[in-house]
């Protein structure tokens, strides 16, 4: 079970059925989906609790660790916004809630609170049948990458598997050390983001979940690319970690097409790439593939007075 606020718990596997019975009911935010609140826990200082008749999470940042506060539902939102407001400021926790759905914000602005897009974490919304093909004019770029990669590549392979086996766990974790040591910089919060994401893949390659899609890419037997969904309730699938060697060009472009004709064929019709972080070339990236949409995602705090 999980406790009314403002007692929380912490996240364990076990909690997925219940925390599912409430984001199962709005669109597929990707910072609520289970399997992200719980790989993403890499401190172990992700909790939840529930208010209202809502879902509450304290979430831990994506790249800093900074602890926050969020809601998921509809219920009573001014009191729910209120509450978690002043029980972070009591907690020396910034007074700021992060990652609050569109659904959740409904009435806040009239209620004396600041409410701010927070468009570095809307999450990107793709059609599959879009990507399947790349038909027409604005994907022309795309068609053009592909065909360069298969001509570079005649020899690539690419599989799809519901089952990460030791095999493919082993080279996807030695293809994002590779990765890892080309990328090091003298950054702190980007060397901590790094080592956070490999602690968050490692959880998803231990967790046993028949939702989860892995797809590769192999060149001559050596890995060149992956990307690991999970396939949700209505139409819906959310990438949860994609990696590509970039000293092969355009292997991104020919695994997201391959992907989505994968999904296309399941029954997925939409995909959630999530956020960019505000990180400029996976924005660039990612708008170059023309999303469909966005889940927006909001701040809200109290106006300052």
């Amino acid at each position: 079970m999980i406790p009314a606020f403002p007692n929380f718990k912490k996240i364990d596997i076990e909690d997925r059925k219940i925390i599912e019975s409430y984001t199962y009911q709005y669109k597929p935010y990707s910072d609520f989906n289970f399997t992200s609140l719980w790989a993403w826990d890499v401190i172990g200082k992700r909790m939840v609790s529930t208010l209202n008749g809502n879902l509450v999470v304290r979430f831990t940042d994506y790249e800093t660790s900074e602890i926050c506060f969020s809601f998921l539902g509809n219920n009573k939102p001014k009191e729910t916004a209120q509450e978690l407001i002043y029980f972070a400021e009591k907690s020396g926790i910034s007074p700021i809630l992060r990652f609050v759905p569109e659904e959740s914000i409904n009435g806040l602005e009239s209620h004396d609170f600041k409410v701010e897009e927070d468009r570095d974490n809307f999450d990107y919304i793709f059609s599959t049948s879009q990507i399947a093909i790349f038909r027409g004019a604005k994907y022309k770029t795309k068609r053009q990458e592909v065909n360069k990669c298969l001509t570079l590549y005649p020899n690539i392979v690419f599989k799809s598997e519901n089952f990460i086996n030791s095999i493919v766990r082993e080279h996807i974790i030695n293809l994002l050390q590779k990765l890892t040591v080309r990328k090091e910089s003298n950054s702190e919060t980007e060397n901590l983001g790094l080592e956070s994401e490999k602690k968050a893949l490692n959880k998803i390659l231990q967790m046993e979940n028949k939702n989860l899609v892995i797809f590769t890419c192999y060149l001559n037997d050596n890995l060149i690319g992956f990307e690991i969904d999970e396939i949700l309730p209505q139409k819906y699938a959310v990438a949860h970690f994609s990696k590509v060697d970039p000293l092969y060009k355009d292997i991104n472009v020919f695994l997201n097409k391959k992907l989505s004709q994968h999904l296309k064929n399941e029954g997925v019709e939409f995909c959630n790439w999530e956020q960019d972080l505000g990180i400029e070339n996976l924005r660039k990236s990612k708008i170059s593939y023309r999303p469909i949409s966005f889940l927006k995602k909001y701040k809200v705090s109290f106006i300052d007075k």
